[in-house]
């Protein structure tokens, strides 16, 4: 691999913020609309993300932001996986499987024993990715995200069985 192949993931930073609203906004906007709390979120990453105890991964390509995902802090043992996208040019390429491991290390750091998301149905790819890191549906308890959220679905950590 030459170094123009090389994608480094990095935590937030203030300078990618109009990258993380864009790429989300277009991803959405594909086949829903925002919501209010995606505005928030999109617009002020630090203030409803970071400075709650979450954080923001950017995959970096040859300077250029291509991907981002979002850990959002809910209690001292759960995190939301959420915010999780990929530019259009760069998918298929193992960017979201770089993404997901560093927001599933990033858990494990904070000594979480859960992650969730939302997502779906109608989102394959995403689901495929999902299943392949252990993540399990369960009952969706959640409307942050209105029309656009109809599954649920959580990964235990540190072996912790899977029961909702």
């Amino acid at each position: 691999m030459d170094k123009s192949d090389f994608i480094s993931i990095q935590s937030f930073n203030n300078s990618y913020i109009s990258d993380f609203y864009a790429l989300n906004k277009e991803w959405i906007e594909e086949s829903w609309h925002l919501e209010e709390s995606d505005i928030n979120d999109l617009s002020n990453p630090q203030k409803y993300i970071i400075d709650k105890g979450g954080e923001v991964f950017f995959a970096i390509k040859n300077d250029k932001v291509i991907a981002t995902a979002a850990m959002v802090y809910v209690d001292n043992k759960i995190f939301e996986l959420a915010k999780m996208t990929v530019a259009e040019d760069y998918r298929g390429l193992g960017v979201a499987n770089k993404l997901m491991d560093r927001c599933i290390e990033f858990a494990k750091e904070k000594a979480a024993d859960k992650i969730f998301l939302i997502t779906n149905s109608s989102l394959v790819i995403a689901r495929n990715l999902y299943d392949k890191y252990g993540f399990k549906e369960i009952v969706l308890d959640y409307n942050k995200y209105g029309d656009r959220g109809n599954v649920k679905m959580s990964l235990y950590l540190n072996n912790k069985p899977c029961v909702e």
